[in-house]
């Protein structure tokens, strides 16, 4: 990776330390067939990558494990995100998916542990014994299902402002505390959040202090046609790191039984990778439109997180260099008016929790 545009970026951990994270990670999530899980990580691994980004919901656990030992890279040289799915969100069950996690790779701890949405559902049975992969249903998950098949909200644990959409009383903050003491028992090195917005954020902050356990990261949807400035903006105002997914904006998805089902996103009639004004600056600066894209998100302070099963697309992905300024100008360009260029919407991912009007 050329040393222009940065190689690590700052994060805050306890204690008011400071850690340093990979400014390119590989993402981990396999929406068919997870048997090329494995094979990729240690790809990715091999080719440069030193950062994986995880979840519970993704269900590869064990392949990600599996990975990581193919590879050869020794596990202190890997930062390993994950994050738990929100029937884990009550207090009581954050360390319950936690466990798991380290369990089924084969780990002792992750460097950092988050929240994967800004809202919670209720669990049913032994949360000990739930498992995802592909197919899996809500009775597998141990998620607690209405009549339509969808999951019932736990409004009691969402984000006060969540709860209010929702016409009742809730809170985050008692989960926050239980991810804190995950930090201070040795089982992750920082802790954070995903898919959260300001308000969400403001909620936990007083119970967030540097000097205590910080909120670490926030990981969130951006891309040329949904570039989250405001939010991203807050992020680095209160020294949050962004990490972002779908940097490429491949698909629109929706939950359905359990399901994480997707669609190409299209808004212009195109994908993303195929937006001209994207081919343009990627001919301009010889580089293929999925470097322009990651070194855009790079130039931008944040961390993309892209993923492949192509070991070519792997390793060109970890690519990036600084981009002229008119050309990051051209990609700004692209934003959207609105949620128009946003591929993930939560109303769509969770039916009966309401996340925006």
């Amino acid at each position: 990776m050329p040393m222009d545009l940065p190689r690590t970026f700052p994060m805050r951990v306890a204690g008011g330390k400071i850690i340093q994270v990979p400014s390119v990670g590989f993402g981990t999530w396999a929406a068919d067939d997870p048997t090329w899980c494995s094979q990729a990580v240690a790809d990715a691994l091999k080719a440069g990558y030193r950062h994986l980004d995880c979840a519970w919901e993704y269900g590869v656990d064990s392949e990600v494990g599996k990975g990581i030992r193919m590879s050869g890279v020794p596990r202190k040289e890997i930062f390993v995100t994950t994050k738990f799915w929100p029937h884990f969100a009550a207090p009581e069950n954050v360390q319950v998916c936690l466990e798991q996690v380290l369990e089924r790779m084969g780990l002792d701890y992750v460097d950092l542990f988050l929240a994967h949405f800004p809202g919670a559902l209720k669990p049913q049975g032994d949360l000990s014994q739930a498992v995802n992969f592909l197919g899996a249903t809500p009775d597998d998950q141990k998620a607690a299902t209405d009549a339509d098949g969808n999951y019932i909200p736990d409004i009691l644990h969402c984000p006060k402002s969540v709860a209010k959409l929702n016409g009742a009383d809730g809170s985050f903050v008692p989960t926050w505390q239980a991810m804190k003491k995950l930090v201070k028992s040795g089982k992750c090195r920082a802790i954070g959040v995903s898919n959260f917005e300001q308000e969400h954020i403001e909620e936990i902050l007083p119970y967030a202090t540097h000097n205590n356990v910080p909120i670490s990261c926030n990981q969130i949807e951006a891309h040329p046609w949904y570039p989250n400035t405001k939010l991203i903006s807050f992020l680095h105002r209160e020294s949050i790191v962004p990490s972002i997914y779908s940097p490429f904006a491949p698909k629109r998805f929706r939950l359905e039984r359990g399901q994480v089902l997707g669609e190409p996103f299209q808004p212009n009639g195109v994908l993303l990778l195929q937006e001209g004004k994207v081919r343009e600056v990627a001919h301009r600066n010889n580089m293929d439109v999925g470097q322009v894209l990651q070194s855009w998100a790079v130039q931008r302070h944040t961390i993309p997180l892209a993923k492949s099963q192509s070991k070519h697309r792997i390793s060109s992905n970890l690519f990036v260099q600084r981009l002229p300024e008119n050309d990051m100008q051209k990609l700004d360009s692209l934003s959207l008016e609105g949620n128009y260029g946003k591929c993930i919407d939560l109303n769509l991912l969770f039916p009966g929790l309401k996340f925006h009007d």
